[in-house]
């Protein structure tokens, strides 16, 4: 059940118009058409009885002189092809299957028309979607909607026509798990409805679920996999590790989950692309138990973190047996769960096959043709989208990515660009320099965030240069949103489903007046303060990364000097927005956090855990700076004390703000994954925190500061400090007094039902004041 968040609406004036009235009007429904338009008449029913309080009744047949809201175009429904006929209303002009919609009012002699129709399914739910934001001024956000009530809606004098400039435009949810706001490997089936529905009320028509593969190899291999047990660790596990993918519901259930989650989309005309080829990748495992049956051959790999690992190994794709065992998996979950509507391929990404680079091409390009040829036996006229990644990671050049363009087919292949906001690397350009621009179909995507990169962030900068290409470029097909992390950044969310569907905006701070009135209601004034106060010190994410992760790295291997001088430059690049730091912290402390509206509640939090992070960067880059100024004689160590204090100081304030909200607490997410109803693994809390704490995904995660980060700074703190008392000015950063393994075994060992915050707060706007104005007032000299 979606969260209704209600709020005061003032409207503009508004002209002499009909107006709804549940004793007059009823929605007409198509009589057989496709699930889609079903579901538009009872979204139009329900979101009618939010603003109105009043029901409309669903009809199939229209009754004389009763006004009609109309479902649908004249394709699926014969009263709208009657109108059209008897010169009610104008030919729609929506071309068949596509995304465009129309909403036009109308008059049939003494009764009101209202027609919401569309070249397809969602399109229609589209307009449904619109017309309510339009006339009774809802708006929709991935965690609720705002609608306000209202005695009527305004139902004539309407004629819009909707178009999307992008033909796909989509999202993908990927397979990390510990904070079940931003993963979705945590969501049940309510959580999922909301956020399809979301997805359609943003235009949005195209996701993939990178979410690992449930139970596929059991469906594809029965007599050889086995389902895993369902109370003790995966067996292919690998303890405290993000490649622990020990489920939390039985393996059974999340093959139900799975089946329910792309029929609901399906039933509402979302397109999700089938993964084929090279499948086992990243956290798509191969079972122990198909490796021990199978005996599957692997590709060749020179290096990287995936060598000697069978489990995450891609199988040689030149032979036939696996390449057959790879499309077996590919039909198994069309016939299961999918459709064979569109496909997708990652290649051999991020592998480096041979150690030559020409060599390694040759094989790269021989798998796309391979794979592809695969496909073809089967669905021969299917698209397919060729995923980018391995473009950017580990790098192609320029002249590579050419020689794969000269080997597709234009005219059924895309290039599933994800990569467009991010800097160019030392081996790869950006996607304009790729041959795609006016000559081959591509993607513009935002990658805006690894697992770890869960706060406001993003190379706005870089968009605004790069999607005006995008969008000038007829080749271009698509704006897709690929982050390792969902729900991270509600405003360049906001930015990607605008522009997806029309893009005239290319930052997302020209967005924030329309955002904050829409999101936050009578706090729009303070919150659009707020964010624009914070969001300049959020996006230096480059100079200012998440390093309070990386206390026990750091301890473990001194920085060198080519490290403390790029922290010295970033320190220089972002001093004009450490100058407005006062300004900065005044308009976070009004943030009116707990007065009541969800919306304010999150993002308040949001925006102070962002900014702290990046404070708290500048202190630990400062206080790595003063060890070395105390080594060569050009600081007394009091200064190296003040900076490790001040780091301390926001490391706690960290922690203290994340405790105002259930988002980063790992026991909170454990508790909405229990009140599915599905058993729970109990090895799965191991894996949770193995699925957290390692290396790649530590992150804002409350369990963590407490039992964690603050105890290995407290350690590395008092190691520093033991090391001032030498006279001979030098710090060894010994290697065995800085070990943290038992840090690391307590904080596994500890029930997560234990790890209750040891600064308890409450969730008040007095005690977010009060944090902030403290913080303020130890970071006047930063």
């Amino acid at each position: 059940m979606k969260q209704l968040l209600f709020s005061l609406f003032v409207a503009c004036a508004v002209p002499l118009c009909s107006f709804a009235s549940a004793g007059e009007w009823k929605i007409l429904e198509p009589r057989e058409a496709a699930p889609a338009y079903g579901h538009a008449a009872r979204e139009f029913r329900k979101f009618y009885r939010a603003v109105t309080g009043r029901e409309l009744e669903i009809v199939r047949e229209a009754e004389a002189g009763v006004p009609l809201v109309v479902i649908g175009s004249d394709c699926v429904n014969r009263f709208t092809r009657d109108a059209v006929e008897r010169g009610l209303i104008e030919p729609l002009d929506l071309g068949a299957g596509s995304d465009a919609y129309r909403i036009v009012s109308a008059r049939d002699g003494e009764r009101d028309l209202l027609f919401l129709a569309g070249g397809n399914g969602r399109a229609t739910l589209y307009a449904v979607y619109d017309f309510f934001e339009r006339q009774a001024g809802c708006r929709y956000f991935w965690d609720g909607d705002v609608i306000p009530p209202g005695d009527s809606i305004p139902m004539s004098g309407l004629d819009i026509r909707e178009e999307p400039h992008f033909y796909y435009r989509g999202l993908r949810y990927f397979a990390h798990r510990s904070l079940s706001r931003f993963q979705a490997e945590h969501w049940g089936p309510a959580e999922w409805e909301r956020e399809i529905d979301w997805m359609l009320k943003k235009r949005l028509n195209l996701f993939m679920l990178r979410i690992g593969m449930d139970d596929v190899f059991q469906k594809a291999f029965p007599g050889i996999v086995p389902y895993p047990p369902a109370d003790s660790m995966l067996p292919e596990a690998k303890p405290r590790s993000f490649y622990d993918r020990t489920t939390a519901w039985p393996l059974a259930y999340r093959g139900e989950l799975r089946r329910h989650v792309l029929h609901y989309a399906a039933e509402r005309d979302l397109i999700h692309p089938e993964d084929m080829g090279t499948m086992t990748h990243w956290y798509s495992c191969t079972p122990q138990a198909f490796l021990d049956s199978i005996r599957p051959t692997f590709c060749p790999q020179s290096g990287g973190a995936y060598v000697g690992d069978p489990c995450n190994a891609v199988w040689d794709i030149r032979d036939d047996r696996n390449l057959d065992n790879y499309w077996r998996l590919t039909q198994t979950h069309i016939d299961a769960y999918g459709s064979p509507q569109m496909f997708h391929t990652i290649g051999i990404a991020e592998r480096e096959v041979f150690a030559s680079r020409p060599e390694n091409l040759e094989m790269k390009l021989y798998a796309y043709r391979r794979i592809i040829n695969k496909l073809r036996e089967h669905y021969p006229t299917a698209p397919v989208l060729i995923a980018s990644w391995d473009f950017y990671l580990p790098g192609w050049r320029d002249y590579e990515i050419r020689r794969l363009l000269d080997q597709l087919d234009p005219t059924r292949t895309i290039i599933l660009d994800y990569t467009s906001d991010l800097p160019s690397n030392e081996s790869n350009t950006d996607f304009t320099n790729w041959g795609v621009v006016g000559r081959f179909p591509y993607t513009f995507g935002i990658f805006h965030a690894y697992e770890w990169e869960n706060d406001l962030r993003g190379y706005y900068d870089l968009i605004a240069e790069r999607l005006p290409v995008a969008a000038a470029d007829p080749m271009c097909r698509g704006f897709v949103f690929w982050p390792e992390t969902s729900h991270s950044d509600p405003l360049i969310m906001e930015f990607f489903t605008h522009n997806a569907w029309n893009p005239d905006t290319m930052h997302p701070e020209e967005l924030l007046p329309e955002f904050c009135r829409s999101r936050y209601g009578e706090h729009a004034a303070a919150m659009e303060r707020a964010w624009r106060a914070v969001l300049p010190l959020a996006e230096r994410c480059t100079e200012l990364p998440l390093v309070f992760r990386d206390i026990r790295e750091t301890a473990s291997s001194k920085p060198d000097s080519a490290a403390l001088a790029g922290y010295r430059r970033s320190l220089e690049q972002v001093a004009p927005q450490l100058e407005q730091l006062p300004g900065i912290m005044a308009a976070l402390a009004e943030v009116p956090y707990g007065a009541g509206n969800a919306f304010v509640d999150r993002d308040a939090i949001d925006l102070a855990r962002t900014l702290m992070g990046r404070l708290y960067t500048v202190a630990w880059y400062r206080y790595l700076l003063a060890q070395q100024a105390w080594e060569q004689g050009a600081a007394p160590a009091a200064e190296v004390r003040r900076w490790g204090s001040d780091a301390r100081t926001l490391l706690t304030a960290l922690r203290d703000v994340l405790n105002l909200h259930d988002d980063y607490s790992m026991q909170a997410s454990l508790r909405q994954i229990e009140a599915v109803r599905a058993p729970i693994n109990p090895a799965f809390e191991q894996a949770l925190k193995g699925n957290a704490e390692n290396s790649y995904c530590r992150s804002y995660i409350s369990e963590l500061f407490d039992y964690y980060y603050l105890p290995e700074f407290e350690h590395y703190r008092r190691e520093i400090e033991r090391e001032l008392q030498s006279p001979s000015r030098r710090l060894t950063y010994d290697a065995e007094r800085m070990e943290m393994q038992s840090i690391v075994d307590a904080f596994y060992e500890k029930p997560l039902d234990e790890m209750r915050p040891l600064n308890p707060c409450p969730r008040t706007r007095e005690e977010f004041r009060r944090q902030i104005g403290t913080l303020a007032a130890r970071l006047q000299r930063m």
